[in-house]
Formats: structure tokens, sequence, C-alpha cells
């Protein structure tokens, strides 16, 4: 309260106000606002005429360093003052002289009046403006043009100016009370926002990125995008030029793309510190429109063995399976395909499903990377799984031939081979392999070839005296040792699209029948009675061909617990076979679980299977042998297609020949 004395006449200024602060806060900078006042409401008129000024004492403090807008008004469309606040008190003649002080009383004088300036003291009302109203108020600060050194914290007056006339009545005048508003009486607000410079940051686009190690720049000019703090904005559209043969892909972080990707106008909030500047840099691929590319992602080509063509794909193509690689490197195991070069980006399994939008690659194509996982170890007396977190990846070379293999551990918590075994007669010298109990898990010694001779070492179908893998059941076939390394059955699909001519599809492996498998203890009419798996097989000392079974022994099926327990988190689909053997059929839960199978880091690919002298249902199907036989002429194991999965509990011919995957342990 004000007491202000002249000619005997005292007039108190009573202070009663109400402030708006509006102050946001990002989701990064965080700047901080505050305002504080002593406020002024009305005025107490007392005595005779005179003039009465009041300070309103402002404190705003800020981290902007830009400052901040300030504003006042009245809380209503009007800026006048009643007695009590009540218009029809008022008496013709009794109000409040003009804020400037110049003109006669009169029914339309009874504004009060407002004047900032941290320099001068106001001694009367000739300096004062109108009090804005609610529809149109006034600024009092701006923001800063250049930026403060150090956080902002301002202490100023706001004045408030009246000419009171002689013949006024006594009382409290104040503005009339805000009916519609959920202030009783008319108010003063103040606003106080932080500067507009701290609440949006700037997007810097450059045509300039680095793809697969090269700089690359499209040409053109794109002006910089101006977005605000917790807006939703999409970014600007691309209007850079590809450098000829490349295509736009979206933006990055990075230059090298090992930043936050985004798409061509992807609405984003919040890129950045507000008040800061983020460059985009452009994406190009080399990959043309509606294809899929598959590279090997060596610095030197000769590092690695095997080609492949690009896959073909349509706008109106909702999915697509991916291609398995042809590629083997040496000491190195594949782990999987990659968006990125560094193996950074996202991961996809060798036979995955890949779900696709309408036209999502109509302007530019997908470039998929070989990711590459050294050799650490042998995988002979190999120890270490217990030490891998489950979705580690290492890569574990077979002494007995040199392969190398990318090994996983997976959600059931064991460690499994995720490339099929390539384990042949032969080693890439032309030596022969022998399996002995030093390097292979409890051969049945010697085996039984295919012509009818033994030794130590796998038979092939190649061998001169047998012209084809066996095609009926019986002591013959059965008991005897082979495996097909002629893996020149091309990759096709419905694009026609191939690999390269010799079609060695390293990632398939090789086929075994189950007498190989089994490494000579698989034979015909022996299903090992109530153990329901061989002791010993073709995988390395320390590891073991999984164990399967029907629905009885599921406790012990290493493959179905792999699916059931690891893949669908040991729930049973609702189509579950609960039959003798098992299926995971139809949709969603059929497709889901296959597909879990052929993602990242299961990695299992529709490799199919030898039936007489071809390979059958190679890439829409595949054939995993178990160590479990389930009948004099069957042994069991795990198949799979596009729409289901048999755990480990599909029956199949002895002398079938099915990919092999080991696991460690014994």
């Amino acid at each position: 309260m004000i007491s202000i004395k002249g000619n005997r006449c005292i007039i108190l200024l009573s202070i009663l106000f109400v402030y708006a602060l509006i102050c946001a806060q990002p989701a990064f900078a965080a700047y901080t606002l505050t305002l504080t006042s002593s406020g002024a409401q009305s005025i107490d008129v007392s005595a005779s005429a005179g003039t009465a000024i009041s300070a309103d004492n402002i404190n705003i403090s800020t981290t902007c360093r830009y400052g901040y807008n300030f504003t006042i008004n009245t809380s209503v469309n009007d800026n006048n003052l009643y007695l009590n606040g009540n218009s029809s008190n008022n008496v013709e003649g009794s109000y409040f002289s003009p804020v400037d002080g110049t003109s006669a009383l009169n029914t339309t004088t009874n504004k009060w009046g407002y004047y900032y300036n941290n320099s001068i003291i106001p001694t009367n009302t000739s300096v004062f403006l109108p009090v804005p109203t609610l529809s149109n108020p006034s600024t009092v600060k701006t923001p800063l043009v250049t930026p403060s050194s150090s956080n902002i914290n301002d202490n100023f007056n706001i004045y408030y100016g009246v000419s009171v006339s002689s013949t006024m009545s006594q009382g409290t005048y104040k503005m009339i009370p805000d009916v519609n508003n959920s202030n009783s009486d008319g108010t003063i607000v103040y606003t106080a926002t932080i500067a507009d410079d701290c609440l949006r940051y700037i997007v810097h686009f450059s045509p300039t990125s680095i793809f697969e190690g090269n700089t690359i720049s499209g040409t053109g000019t794109m002006a910089d995008q101006i977005i605000y703090e917790n807006v939703t904005t999409p970014l600007t559209n691309n209007s850079y030029t590809a450098p000829s043969g490349y295509y736009f892909t979206g933006w990055n972080t990075a230059q090298d793309g090992t930043g936050t990707y985004y798409t061509n106008q992807q609405s984003v909030t919040d890129l950045i510190t507000t008040g800061s500047t983020i460059t985009l840099y452009a994406q190009w691929t080399d990959c043309p429109p509606n294809t899929i590319c598959y590279s090997p992602n060596v610095a030197n080509p000769n590092d690695v063995e095997g080609e492949m063509g690009n896959q073909s794909i349509s706008n109106t193509d909702t999915s697509t399976v991916l291609y398995a690689p042809n590629f083997k490197r040496t000491n190195y195991g594949f782990a999987a395909w990659n968006t990125h070069p560094n193996g950074i980006g996202i991961n996809y399994g060798p036979n995955q499903t890949l779900s696709l939008e309408t036209n999502q690659y109509q302007n530019f194509g997908l470039k998929l990377y070989a990711k590459w996982v050294a050799n650490t170890d042998n995988m002979q007396n190999w120890t270490n799984c217990n030490n891998m977190n489950i979705g580690d990846v290492t890569a574990l070379k077979d002494t007995r031939d040199n392969n190398v293999y990318a090994v996983a551990k997976l959600a059931d918590g064991k460690c499994w081979m995720i490339e099929s075994l390539r384990l042949a007669n032969k080693d890439a010298n032309n030596n022969d392999i022998n399996l002995t109990s030093a390097n292979t898990h409890d051969p049945s010694l010697p085996l039984t070839n295919s012509d009818s001779t033994t030794s130590n070492h796998l038979s092939p179908t190649t061998n001169p005296t047998q012209t084809a893998w066996c095609t009926s059941n019986s002591n013959a076939c059965d008991n005897k040792s082979m495996l097909t390394t002629n893996n020149t059955t091309t990759f096709i699909n419905n694009t026609s699209s191939s690999y390269n001519a010799g079609g060695d599809i390293y990632n398939f492996g090789n086929y075994y029948n189950w007498y190989s498998a089994t490494a000579g203890h698989g034979k015909y009419g022996n299903n090992y009675g109530s153990s329901y798996y061989a002791p010993g097989d073709i995988c390395p000392l320390g590891w073991h061909l999984p164990r399967g079974g029907n629905k009885t022994q599921e406790s012990t099926n290493e493959l179905w617990q792999l699916v059931v327990t690891g893949i669908n988190n040991g729930v049973n689909p609702a189509n579950y076979n609960s039959s003798s053997t098992p299926y995971y059929t139809g949709t969603p839960e059929g497709t889901n679980v296959s597909n879990a199978l052929r993602s990242y880091p299961n990695n299992y690919v529709f490799s199919g299977y030898v039936n007489g002298s071809s390979i059958q249902h190679r890439n829409s199907r595949a054939g995993y042998w178990s160590a479990s036989g389930s009948s004099t002429n069957q042994a069991y194991g795990m198949d799979f297609d596009a729409n289901g999965v048999a755990p480990g509990t599909y029956s199949d011919n002895k002398y079938y020949g099915r990919a092999v995957r080991c696991v460690a342990g014994t």
C-alpha cells in the first residue's frame, strides 16, 4: 500500500494483483524462467484531487540468454476504474483525468495509465500510456538481439498513474469484475515467455556423405529449416540431385551413416537442444529402386569366395524372403545381413521374411551387407558358452577342415552354430578329413562308405562307384556314409534371379544322411530304445547333434526347447498340434515362429533336403537332423516352411540328405 500526501489529501493505492507466467520446459535445454511481482489493482480515494503514482516491482530471471518477452494487459477488455468496481455507481463528472493530464474531465477519462523506463521515475501522469486490455496486450520488454554472457536476472518497476478529480466520491476504485473469468475482479496480467531463439533450433542439410568409405555429394541447395521446441514438424523435402549412379535414401546425423537415420520428410520433434543447429547429411546408395542388393562387405574382393545377384521386389509386395548368403570368408563366420557396412544397422537373418510397405523402395533399393565375425577360438573342446550373454555372437574354427562358423548363445541359453555344417570328406587342399575321437563327438569308426569300403572319413555322392543318393529304406542305403557337397542347384525365385553360375550357396551347408550325421551310430533299425538319441555324431568334439523326439520327449528335445522355450518364450501357439508330431502352423502363430527361427541370431535357412539325385524344396522348406531315431527306417528332425515349424518332432527317412547344426556340450 502506498500513501501519497499533497494539499491535505491522502491517496492510497491498494495493490491486489494477479500475473500469468508462461514458461515451457523444453525436452533438451530445460530453460527456466521465473517472474515475481508486487502487483497493482485498485485506487483508494480518501481526499481531494491529486496525482497518484505507484511502482510495481517486477523480477524476472531466466537461463535463456536471449532473454524473454514481457507483456501486460488487463484481464478483461476494459481498462477503466469504477467505484467499487461497479459502473452503476459512477457519478457524471466524477472520474479520473486523462492519463496524459491534458483534457478536461468527462465520462470517458476514467482510464489509468502505465509507464516503464528503467532510468526515469515519473513525477506526473503526462508520460503514461493507457493500460492495455485483454485483446490488445502491450509488449514492455523484448528479447536481446545479442545473447547475454550469463543467465539473466532483471529487476525493474512498472509504474501506474492517475489524476483524481476533487469531486470524486471517496472509496475504492477498481476495474469491473470479470464475470466470465475465474478472477472475481478485473486484474493486471503479466506474461513472460522465453525468447524465441531459445525455443527453436535450426536444421542444416548437407549433400555430402560417406558411402562405403567414399565421399559422395549431391548437387543443388537447400535452405536451413527452423523447427520450434515441442512442435512435431516434417523435415524439408530433399531437393539435392543425386550423383550419377546413386539414389537418395534419407538423412543421417553422421556423414558415414553411423548416427540417427531419418527418412525424407519424416516428422520430427526436438532433434537437438533449442538454440542450436543440427546438420543432417544426405545418404546415398548405389542400389537401384525396387531392388535388394547384397554386398560381401570386404575391402579386398579376393578375401571372399562366391557371388550374389540382386533380388527384385515390386511396389505392391508386402513381404519377401531374403537370400541366403553365397559368400565365404576365410577365418570369418557369417553372422547376419546388416543395413550398414559397419554392422551398426539392423540385423537380418539369412533367410528372414522381410515385411515391406507399399512403394517403400520405389525411389531407392535396400543394400544389405554381410556382417562377419572373426574367428576367436577352435570349436573342439570350446568351453566359453557360460561366459556369453543371450544374443552374443562369436566365431569358431573346426580344426578338421578349418571351416569357421558363427556361433550364438540363443534364447534357450545354449550356444548353437548359426551356420550349417560344411564338413566334407576332403579339405580345401584336397586332403582326406579323418574323423577321430580327438576331433569328433564319439564317432563309431570305421564308417561304411557308399562303395562298401570302410574308412574314417565321409563318402560323397561324387564317388565314382556311386551315381546317386540312395532312394529306398534298406540296410544297404541307411548303413552307409553319404553326403553331398554338390550345391550347384542355383538359387531361383520368382524373379528369376540367381547366384553365380556355380551356385555354391555356402550358407546352406552340406547334406548328410542320418548315418553320416550320427557318425556311424544311426543305422537301419536303430532308434536307441529309451534313450532316443545317438551317443555320437559328426559334430566337433565338445559339441553334439541336437536331440529331438515325439510329443513325449519334449523335455529332452533340444530343438523343441529352442523353438518353444527360446523363440516362442515357452508359449505354445494357439494352433499348436499336440499329436505325436506337433507342428506349429497357420497365421499368425506358425508364420511368426517360422520367421523368428530364420531371423538373427537364430539364422536357420530354407536349405531343403536331398532325395534321390536332387536337392528339393530349397528356399521354401528346411530339414535339419536331430540325434534321435524314431523307427526302423526314420529319424527325427526339425522341419519348417514359411507357415510353420515341426520342432525336432518330424520323422524322415534315414537315407534323406539333411542339413546339420551343432549345439555346444555333450
